[in-house]
């Protein structure tokens, strides 16, 4: 893959990761009760980890002087204002599951590129752990 399209593919990314459900969730949180405020606690902290993907990339695509698209949040997430949290965190899992084998699947793409692999790679770990940690989040209602 050539740089322009190994640049593009990562400004691909970081879109799917900035404008994803769980980074929607922290601007936009799901309605929770008072005793679900640690699972919404969880989310937010999760999102800022999740953000520290974009940036990586976000660095590597200024370092390669491209222009850089933020992209916008999908106008099917405007229908999850009004609804449970325990609702949102299936919803919220199905998507990360999307996002993470998106970007397994762009490893071997950027695979003659090493930085754009590492960078991936570490996309990969970091989505594998929230998924993992959203497995295991629990609700008051499921204690």
């Amino acid at each position: 893959m050539d740089t322009t399209a190994t640049c593009t593919l990562i400004n691909s990314l970081l879109v799917d990761i900035h404008r994803s459900l769980l980074q929607y969730a922290a601007e936009a949180a799901p309605w929770a009760s008072e005793e679900d405020e640690a699972a919404q606690n969880q989310l937010l902290s999760l999102a800022k980890d999740q953000e520290g993907s974009v940036e990586k990339m976000v660095c590597f695509l200024r370092s390669r002087k491209q222009l850089i698209d933020f992209g916008v949040y999908p106008q099917e997430y405007t229908s999850l204002h009004f609804v449970s949290l325990e609702y949102f965190l299936s919803r919220l899992k199905e998507s990360q599951q999307g996002l993470l084998e998106e970007l397994e699947a762009a490893v071997g793409q950027v695979a003659g590129d090493l930085e754009a692999v590492q960078l991936v790679e570490d996309a990969v770990t970091c989505n594998k752990e929230l998924l993992r940690s959203l497995g295991e989040a629990k609700l008051a209602s499921q204690a």
